[in-house]
């Protein structure tokens, strides 16, 4: 973009309130979004799941979970996405996580909408605001927005000044331009979020994360570093895996920026500095944390930030193979 069309979240790695920011490695791209909820919301790694979408194909029946962990200790927990509720067999999974409310599109039917009649970001919090406020008890609160996902070939359904500018070398990709667009929108949505929770009582901490990086032209990608997809090192690869995140709360904790990890230690990490107590499967995952930073479906990064093809013959990675089938096959066996 010609212009920081991320102003807002880019100011939030200075904020004292922002405990964490940095970068998180997600094991799709382009779309199953189920699968990085999976391994946020678990603890579970999609290197161990053979390909299978685990929304679509397992049964998640005391399968423990953040939302399992949370209710057991007083929270009264909520899923929100302004979508059909059966994308992903949500409608069945959530609750078998543990989850106690489900608000899907019917739920935000009097709020802002962007392209493709989708609720916007800003209609969506101000829900989340709605529903924050009805709470009287500790509550966790997990949503899915939906403004940004793909396609992205409707640019002429927003207005003139809406639509981002972009370096003349990459003015001929409109999904490119479309997505941009919908992402400015986004922060400032996100800023309208954080100023609202900077001024409530009640301690609150959001943990912001994507869910995968957009579907755009391949041909982007190659322009963006100057060769074809086919020389890319691994490295460069995984470039296309990563989104950002940042764990912020309304006081003071102690902050970290640069941070590298993977959706599937984002709960433990977030679970780490919220001082919440960590449960055996959590302590493990730190284990796993602190000696393989960061992993995706594929490949994982050590602490240098070096590339390397995911072996799960590592003692560590095998074990960590071992407890997730116990954890979501075992129904006997809990965190």
């Amino acid at each position: 973009c010609t212009e920081d069309d991320l102003s807002f979240f880019h100011s939030l790695k200075d904020d004292p309130h922002t405990i964490e920011y940095g970068w998180d490695y997600v094991s799709t791209r382009g779309g199953g979004t189920s699968t990085t909820e999976f391994e946020y919301l678990t603890g579970d790694s999609m290197t161990y799941t053979n390909g299978i979408n685990p929304y679509s194909s397992f049964d998640f029946t005391n399968v423990p979970s953040m939302v399992s962990i949370l209710k057991e200790q007083g929270y009264h927990t909520i899923a929100m996405h302004p979508e059909n509720p059966e994308n992903w067999r949500r409608s069945v999974v959530y609750p078998k996580l543990g989850f106690d409310e489900f608000l899907s599109i019917s739920s935000f039917e009097d709020r802002e909408r962007t392209v493709w009649n989708r609720v916007s970001d800003f209609g969506d919090y101000q829900k989340l605001i709605e529903v924050y406020e009805a709470q009287t008890e500790p509550t966790f609160i997990f949503n899915v927005t939906m403004q940004n996902h793909g396609g992205y070939d409707g640019i002429g359904e927003l207005k003139p000044e809406e639509i981002v500018d972009v370096d003349e070398e990459y003015s001929g990709y409109s999904d490119l331009q479309m997505y941009e667009s919908l992402i400015a929108k986004s922060d400032q949505a996100l800023s309208y979020l954080i100023s609202y929770f900077e001024q409530v009582d009640r301690p609150v901490i959001i943990c912001f994360f994507g869910d995968h990086q957009p579907m755009v032209e391949e041909s982007f990608y190659e322009t963006l570093a100057g060769k074809p997809l086919t020389e890319w090192t691994l490295a460069e690869a995984q470039s296309r895996y990563i989104v950002p995140f940042f764990i912020w709360a309304n006081y003071e904790i102690d902050a970290e920026e640069n941070v590298f990890t993977s959706a599937n230690f984002l709960s433990e990490l977030m679970f780490e500095k919220a001082g919440i107590k960590l449960l055996p499967y959590q302590e493990f995952l730190k284990e796993v944390r602190e000696e393989i930073p960061a992993m995706d479906g594929g490949a994982w990064r050590d602490k240098d930030g070096t590339w390397e093809v995911l072996d799960t013959s590592q003692p560590i990675l095998e074990e960590y193979w071992r407890l997730q089938y116990r954890n979501m096959f075992d129904k006997k066996v809990h965190y």
